[in-house]
């Protein structure tokens, strides 16, 4: 396994794992679920590291994509970009999620209050991660980059 397939793995944990965790934060809301909302919280917990995964891989796996033709540093440097801002933005959502479990151990009522934050957070939060993967895609798929297809006659 080479650092751009390792990356690739850790890579799609935390892009498809925040969907899953804000569904998972809606439903537990919506059914006022605490054992629902505790684990949503463990969910965001595991997604921050998951996300600092993806990030440790990303450099190794950048320097072997260059060595193909046409992937340049200019091709790799948005997708640095909207990653830094993915795992800033993940990152605080899981330690906002880990003050939640220590907090509403003893304070429960807090407990709605902390998922119902990270909901939103989270939206917000994927925003970045669909830029992240967008531009990841763009390195090796020239068909992203390219953008509009554009029909030869």
């Amino acid at each position: 396994m080479n650092p751009a397939h390792l990356h690739l793995v850790f890579t799609h944990l935390p892009i498809v794992g925040l969907g899953f965790a804000i569904i998972l934060n809606g439903i537990a809301l919506f059914r006022k679920s605490e054992e629902l909302q505790k684990l949503t919280l463990w969910c965001y917990l595991l997604l921050g590291i998951f996300v600092l995964l993806a990030y440790m891989t990303g450099d190794d796996a950048g320097k072997l994509m260059q060595t193909y033709p046409g992937i340049t540093e200019d091709v790799i440097e948005p997708h640095e970009n909207a990653a830094m801002f993915f795992l800033i933005g993940l990152l605080a959502t899981s330690a906002l999620s880990m003050v939640g479990l220590y907090m509403t151990k003893t304070r429960k009522e807090l407990l709605k209050k902390f998922t119902l934050s990270l909901l939103i957070g989270a939206i917000l939060v994927s925003v970045l991660a669909v830029m992240t993967g967008s531009t990841g895609g763009s390195i090796r798929h020239t068909e992203i980059r390219q953008g509009e297809y554009k029909k030869v006659n």
